[in-house]
């Protein structure tokens, strides 16, 4: 049996075979523009961050009040941008070298005019003014963040 045959003589074994292929295309046709889109994804992002002298926005402070068992010298000031990530991950924003912070412990983000909190799914939590927080949390300049054992003070 050749092709002509499955296409032309295969009835509705034929039928099938063609929509088989077009299924193919269709799936790979697919597959390219996904790669495509993240590909120009990936070069617009690469281009924003390395446009020279653009300034970063930073939205606030946070000030080391009680540096726990690390190494973090007491009052150093850490910027708050709209998305700063805290963990032990040396890609942190605010990276802790501590046993009991996890590598992606809590995200702080600046939205509606307010800074949040939220817990990344941490072993030891996330705490704000003494309490841990299971969901997203707004806070205010002045405010107690607790990650670990090191403890920040939120500033503007």
């Amino acid at each position: 049996m050749n092709l002509n045959d499955l296409i032309n003589g295969g009835g509705t074994f034929g039928f099938l075979f063609i929509l088989r292929i077009a299924l193919v295309v269709i799936l790979y046709l697919v597959i390219l523009q996904i790669v495509g889109v993240a590909r120009r994804d990936l070069r617009r992002a690469a281009a924003v961050a390395q446009v020279p002298g653009q300034a970063r926005q930073v939205v606030g402070h946070l000030i080391v009040i009680d540096s726990g068992t690390t190494k973090i010298p007491l009052n150093s000031r850490f910027d708050i941008e709209p998305i700063t990530t805290i963990g032990r991950a040396p890609t942190s924003s605010v990276p802790i070298d501590s046993g009991v912070v996890s590598t992606d412990h809590a995200r702080i983000t600046y939205r509606n005019r307010s800074l949040w909190v939220e817990d990344l799914g941490s072993h030891n939590g996330t705490y704000v003014n003494g309490r841990k927080i299971a969901q997203p949390t707004a806070v205010k300049p002045d405010d107690i963040l607790q990650v670990g054992d090191v403890r920040f003070k939120f500033t503007v």
